[in-house]
């Protein structure tokens, strides 16, 4: 730990032997962005997540705190005006049940921008604190695809002013290390920065859900709203939610279809909740799950619960579901792309569920502008859906508010 008089960099994002898979982004004062390293078009590159330069920027950094008079507390921020502007924030920095873990990570989305905080706690040896002092150091961005780029530095800030209260030096230096003018000129941050997620959370998503996974798929194509369960820490939790965000890739193309990630919800938060038409979100708070008119979804340790008996019917897993499981777990275990591109499990995820909603996006808006109002067989086959899919087609084109239905003689169902 570097005493706060040391006037040393801030240590780089990654150190240096791991720089091997990472991608130089070249940010130019005009906000664009070239990717130089990946070209093969199924990779996750920066251009699929990166608008400009706007979303490399760190909005805000902040300290929250637990004090024993007061409880959770917003300590520190900067810029110093946002410290009045975060009101809430504190509670999702420091969710409910902290003091009972030592470590952990949440992501959450606060005001329109997308935060990633890190928890710690260490014994001290004063009265005023109760023996414990807890500590949560985080980051706002507009990007939340960025989120775990911050995570490793955060980890080392929040034990910084964990063994050094009241210096905040470390943390104004990292935040002028994210600002544009500092992004622009320092082309070592560029050059190390890593949109690499780590592959194994993808992995995890789809050994707990199973052909549920495609559950979640259907609902979220269908803007439902998704709640995921767990007891602290949050940290997987948030990790599940940004990859189940995946399962959405290039389904803006069925005319606006989206679904907000949320990330860590708490109770506070069910009126704002109650008012989504979709989104995606995770908590560690059981009471959230007896507020059943806030959510269509909920997900607790791969067990899927629907509110809606309709909705059951819709969701049900079917054939087509284990057809597209199997297709998958075919998919993520391709060590290389057809032009022997080296493919990481996101990268097969990504391509997976982009190539899934891109053909059926693709067929429906055809098929919207011809005559034709009637589905076929080889049409649901096209868009890598199965004659047991008609149900849920039919619904997805109901809610597009499209004169179109699925004539299938064929509509089977798996339990």
């Amino acid at each position: 730990m570097k005493n706060s008089d040391d006037s040393s960099e801030v240590e780089p994002l990654v150190p240096e032997s791991e720089t091997e898979h990472h991608v130089d982004v070249d940010v130019r004062r005009t906000g664009s962005i070239n990717d130089r390293a990946y070209t093969s078009a199924n990779q996750v590159t920066p251009q699929h997540f990166i608008r400009d330069l706007k979303d490399l920027e760190i909005v805000a950094i902040f300290v929250v705190a637990f004090d024993t008079r007061h409880g959770n507390v917003v300590e520190w921020a900067k810029p110093e005006f946002m410290k009045q502007q975060l009101g809430g924030l504190e509670f999702k920095a420091m969710p409910s049940g902290a003091h009972n873990i030592d470590n952990d990570t949440v992501y959450l989305y606060d005001a329109n921008l997308y935060g990633v905080a890190s928890y710690s706690k260490m014994s001290v040896q004063n009265t005023e604190e109760r023996g414990v002092r807890m500590r949560s150091v985080g980051v706002l961005i507009h990007n939340h695809h960025l989120l775990h780029v911050h995570q490793h530095q955060l980890t080392n800030l929040v034990r910084y002013v964990l063994e050094n209260p009241g210096d905040y030096t470390q943390l104004e230096k990292y935040y002028q290390s994210w600002t544009g003018d500092y992004l622009i000129t320092n082309s070592h941050y560029r050059s190390s920065l890593d949109l690499r997620y780590p592959g194994r959370y993808f992995e995890k998503l789809l050994s707990s859900l199973g052909p549920l996974l495609f559950t979640l798929w259907k609902a979220m194509l269908l803007r439902k709203r998704l709640l995921f369960y767990s007891p602290p820490p949050a940290a997987d939790l948030c990790h599940l939610v940004y990859c189940a965000n995946f399962l959405l890739t290039h389904s803006e193309k069925l005319r606006g279809n989206s679904c907000r990630p949320y990330y860590f919800v708490n109770i506070a938060d069910t009126n704002i909740l109650s008012k989504e038409l979709s989104y995606i979100a995770c908590t560690t708070e059981k009471v959230m799950e007896t507020k059943s008119d806030i959510y269509d979804l909920y997900i607790d340790n791969g067990a899927v619960t629907i509110t809606s008996d309709k909705l059951k019917s819709l969701l049900r897993v079917t054939k087509g579901d284990r057809i597209r499981l199997g297709r998958l777990y075919s998919a993520i275990r391709q060590p290389v792309s057809c032009d022997d591109t080296p493919m990481t499990v996101e990268d097969n995820f990504y391509t997976f569920f982009s190539q899934l909603n891109r053909d059926i996006a693709t067929r429906i808006n055809r098929l919207s502008i011809s005559d034709e109002c009637r589905l076929s067989s080889q049409d649901l086959s096209d868009m890598g859906l199965d004659s047991s899919d008609s149900s849920f087609l039919n619904h997805l084109l109901e809610s597009l508010d499209l004169d179109m239905v699925v004539s299938c003689s064929c509509c089977s169902f798996i339990q």
